[in-house]
């Protein structure tokens, strides 16, 4: 999207960030919630940039695995085999 359309791609960047800018959720529980989206919407690569996030914003291993749990709560058993990509980030982050 960046190469073809990057107008759109800018666009949505800066949406993202006015965002969390203006967000008075501080980053650590901004990924939280995220990971917990990313779980409910199913999309592997957002699990593993959003763990990578709360790492990088000082979220431990346990709030991450409790973060993605509750997604699991909400969504029922089949979110609860996207966990997986949520343990595989957080062993090669915790190696």
């Amino acid at each position: 999207m960046n190469k073809n359309r990057r107008n759109v791609f800018k666009a949505y960047q800066g949406f993202t960030a006015a965002i969390k800018k203006g967000s008075a959720i501080e980053d650590k529980y901004q990924s939280l919630i995220l990971i917990a989206c990313s779980i409910l919407s199913q999309c592997d690569m957002c699990i593993s940039l959003h763990v990578q996030n709360a790492v990088t914003c000082g979220a431990t291993k346990d709030e991450i695995i409790d973060a993605g749990l509750l997604a699991v709560a909400m969504g029922g058993s089949p979110k609860m085999m996207y966990m997986r990509y949520v343990y595989e980030e957080l062993d090669k982050l915790y190696e």
